[in-house]
């Protein structure tokens, strides 16, 4: 696509989604001009790198809260596991105790 000319919307579509040449921009918007609105919205966008900054950020904190999130569960879910056991072992020991006061009045 580099020395070939934009024959099609699809390569028009795949030249927007990849090159950012000033040549191959004007030579799409010069044969698809409703592609223009998107490169001004794309070019807004990085000139404004804190917004962009601020986009990641935002989404970085989401992530975050849902690791956190996760993390809790895992360990409630291994929390509720152990308890589990131990109750299992107690009512193990509770029964080895009775036996053994059984056997100690035989």
């Amino acid at each position: 696509m580099h020395n070939k000319p934009i024959g099609s919307k699809k390569e028009a579509w795949l030249s927007f989604l990849s090159f950012d040449a000033p040549e191959r921009v004007i030579e799409i918007i010069t044969k698809y001009p409703e592609f223009k609105p998107m490169y001004e919205d794309v070019y807004g966008i990085c000139q404004n790198v804190e917004r962009v900054m601020n986009m990641f950020s935002k989404e970085l904190r989401e992530m975050d809260r849902n690791t956190v999130q996760y993390m809790i569960e895992e360990q409630q879910e291994k929390i509720e596991e152990q308890q589990g056991t131990i109750e299992e072992l107690q009512e193990t020991l509770k029964e080895a105790a009775e036996d053994k006061d059984r056997k100690l009045e035989v």
